[in-house]
């Protein structure tokens, strides 16, 4: 069997150079890129002293890729990952970050391809302001995104499509096959499954609404018709199991060079169909104001989730990152783009139906120093899961130190205390992170 597989190798190879030299190489372009990323939590929830072993978790990455253009019109783009403990479990850490692949266990060094795409811009032709890009990527819309917070960023199976013949507007087609993504951890590495919904659970952690993934559609208008107000509409189709439509809107007056002035509103609608006919209908908002001066940035925002009298299922975040909460019997993805979320206090609190949140933040850019960052969160509903309903804190310091990347934050929680005897957790709750990273 291994010399099969030696044969076959070596033949591929052969036939790849062979085309090679037949090729036009002189157009070619290669831009490589590397980084390596160690990441540390340490938390006092369930009991735990902060920084105890048994809860507190860690795991390091590094990444390499290149990205570049065959010729004018054709493009490409490859990254790998390798995720590992560096044996930290034995004496430091509990718990490790990200999920694992396939045939491996949460503990083996993890590898898998990160991205692997083409792109293609048909040059001289009525389609020269289109681009193609296929393959496995990263995404960036509002209820389908990649998320980069943790260790490893989820990737996406798909096939996007950039319009750009009218003038102010990007239009976006896409379909997404099959993703990575896994609440909390993010990326499940090679693990890459269908997307959309499998199911949703019951308060009692049972299959209550049983669903196929079946992949899902978007399109999207990206309009700035308005020098410093774009307008950004997007449609989702998750086949089978729900539509979505999401807006938004963001207006920046620059007073001076220094100075500046923000308003923004966003909406966003899931309407389960399908295998979730019956489930209600998900809808929220989120407003904000705030103002920059000099190195100074503060905002204040307020959101919404209605829970369509209690029978919204489905939390207005990040679909990539879906699953179904047991015991709370709502299911959403880890982040969302409502302006309120916190670090801990995000998809799984802000987002979720019946939620009322409110933020304040505070941000100053020293130069030679690093940037400072303060938020406060309060999240309030009706429900009777004390994650969503909780204050949170954050405090964040990021600069570069010798030349790596190193970002600390601290995160307090106080939990409605009259929810916390239901969840066996304390009132208050203390995270510290430290991520060091270096990109190449």
């Amino acid at each position: 069997m291994k010399i099969t597989k030696l044969s076959i190798a070596a033949l591929a190879v052969v036939g790849f150079a062979s085309s090679a030299m037949a090729m036009d190489l002189s157009g070619v372009t290669a831009k490589p890129f590397a980084g390596a990323k160690l990441y540390y939590e340490a938390t006092d929830m369930n009991g735990n002293d902060l920084f105890d072993q048994a809860s507190a978790s860690g795991q390091a990455l590094v990444n390499v890729g290149v990205t570049g253009k065959f010729d004018s019109c054709w493009g490409y783009g490859f990254e790998y990952m390798v995720a590992d403990t560096l044996g930290l479990e034995n004496n430091v850490v509990g718990n490790t970050r990200m999920g694992y692949g396939r045939n491996s266990t949460i503990l083996d060094t993890q590898d898998w391809a990160s991205q692997a795409y083409v792109t293609y811009s048909p040059c001289n032709t009525i389609l020269s302001n289109t681009t193609f890009k296929i393959g496995r990527q990263y995404l960036d819309t509002p209820l389908a995104f990649t998320e980069k917070w943790n260790l490893a960023p989820n990737s996406f199976d798909a096939i996007v499509v950039l319009n750009q013949d009218i003038k102010n507007v990007t239009l976006v087609g896409a379909y997404v096959g099959k993703g990575n993504g896994a609440k909390v951890r993010v990326s499940n590495g090679d693990n890459f499954t269908s997307y959309g919904l499998n199911s949703i659970l019951d308060a009692d952690g049972n299959v209550a609404v049983a669903a196929k993934a079946r992949g899902a559609y978007a399109v999207g208008a990206l309009t700035n018709f308005v020098e410093g107000l774009p307008i950004n509409l997007w449609y989702y189709n998750v086949v089978g199991t729900a539509d979505a439509f999401w807006a938004d809107a963001d207006y920046t007056y620059k007073m001076a060079d220094d100075m500046s002035f923000d308003l923004g509103a966003q909406y966003g609608s899931i309407m389960p169909k399908g295998a979730l006919d019956g489930v209600g209908d998900t809808n929220g908002f989120g407003v904000k104001i705030g103002t920059k001066i000099g190195m100074f940035d503060v905002m204040a925002a307020y959101s919404s989730v209605d829970d369509d009298n209690g029978n919204a299922a489905v939390a207005l975040a990040n679909t990539a990152t879906l699953n179904t909460m047991a015991g709370a019997g709502t299911t959403g993805g880890k982040k969302t783009k409502l302006y309120t979320a916190g670090i801990y206090t995000d998809g799984t609190g802000v987002a979720v139906p019946g939620s009322d949140a409110y933020k304040v933040k505070a941000s100053a850019n020293v130069a030679g120093v690093g940037k400072f960052i303060a938020q406060y969160v309060v999240c309030e509903n009706d429900n009777n899961n004390p994650m969503q309903n909780v204050s949170e804190l954050d405090v964040i310091y990021a600069t570069k130190l010798a030349g790596i990347n190193t970002k600390l934050i601290y995160m307090n929680r106080s939990i409605d205390e009259g929810k916390v005897a239901n969840a066996g957790l304390k009132d208050d709750t203390q995270h510290v992170r430290v991520i060091l990273s270096k990109n190449f």
